[in-house]
């Protein structure tokens, strides 16, 4: 547990740091954040190196395109379309060639997993109200994550994924839920650009896009037999052990938040 803290509170300060500028110290945040799960991804995945650079590649494109150029939306669907091409000439300069469509598939899929949503934290950051709805997401997983912990370790008896994460419990999901989805709410209250039923909303969709995100990553990591997916953060594991959540919970925040907040 103290190992935890020690890493989880200057954790927290750099991710409030990087949240509060925005701009490129945010783009760099979720672009280092994106290399390192990526790394980690690729080493679960067992990707070859030789393979390896086109995911990295198209994680920079996304983050830095999604920052710099305009319109911004456009400028990350065509980091992502090529992504594809470069997977397509990595794997084309391959001499051995045994495998290769697994192989390719997991290159893209780290840029579907990883390099996308790095993307889109970043578009939402430069939205009107990109801190506060960057915020919602921080404090729905935080919350979220959290509460499922302390609920499932005072009341779990009814194991929810049992094959994919057998600590995970349904009594710990709810009231993750209701604490994350309420958190979100209270925090809405204090914001003048969301209101109530949209923090609302909001908040349920981020703490259910987060719950199967963490999800997705165990049955990676149960898949290719291991616990975590680094050692990086010590008794937090790696980075992608501490991001997975917000990785899928990106997706839905910004959709939900353009669609109907602004």
């Amino acid at each position: 547990m103290m190992s935890r803290i020690a890493i989880a509170v200057p954790g927290i300060a750099v991710i409030v740091a990087a949240v509060y500028f925005g701009g490129p110290v945010f783009a760099a945040f979720a672009l280092i954040v994106a290399l390192a799960a990526l790394f980690e991804f690729y080493g679960l995945a067992g990707v070859p190196r030789h393979l390896q650079w086109a995911g990295y590649a198209t994680a920079v494109l996304a983050v830095v395109l999604a920052w710099a150029a305009s319109p911004p939306e456009r400028a990350l669907l065509f980091a992502l379309a090529a992504g594809l091409f470069l997977a397509a000439i990595a794997a084309l300069t391959l001499p051995d060639r045994e495998g290769i469509t697994g192989r390719v598939a997991l290159v893209l899929m780290g840029g579907m997993y990883i390099a996308l949503p790095a993307g889109v934290l970043v578009l939402t950051r430069d939205l009107p109200d990109g801190a506060g709805a960057i915020v919602n997401l921080l404090v729905a997983v935080w919350v979220f994550d959290t509460a499922s912990y302390f609920s499932g370790r005072m009341w779990g008896r009814r194991k929810i994924a049992p094959r994919t994460s057998p600590n995970k419990t349904w009594e710990g999901f709810i009231g993750g839920l209701m604490a994350g989805t309420a958190a979100v709410w209270f925090a809405g209250l204090y914001m003048d650009w969301i209101s109530w039923w949209q923090s609302l909303v909001i908040g349920l969709a981020l703490c259910l896009a987060a719950y199967v995100g963490d999800l997705f990553e165990s049955m990676i990591k149960r898949d290719v037999g291991v616990k975590d997916s680094g050692k990086i953060l010590a008794g937090h594991g790696g980075i992608l052990d501490r991001f997975d959540s917000l990785l899928f919970a990106s997706l839905a925040g910004y959709f939900l938040t353009t669609w109907i907040v602004l």
